[in-house]
């Protein structure tokens, strides 16, 4: 239940730009496909390790109380 939860946030993030700002959504993705690919990985993995920062501290929290 947790995992669709989850899956639904990011879908609802993902899809609030195009939808309120579709040419600025434009734009970015128009200027994504300029930065090099070591720059995206690096952005990636530090988004992946900023998610489980937060995962943790949550979980950590909920188990204190």
């Amino acid at each position: 239940k947790e995992l669709f939860i989850a899956i639904s946030l990011v879908l609802i993030l993902e899809g609030l730009l195009p939808f309120i700002s579709p040419s600025l959504y434009k734009r970015i993705t128009l200027q994504i496909l300029e930065i090099n690919e070591s720059s995206i990985r690096i952005m990636g993995l530090f988004l992946i390790i900023l998610g489980v920062l937060i995962i943790n501290f949550i979980w950590e929290k909920g188990k204190i109380e």
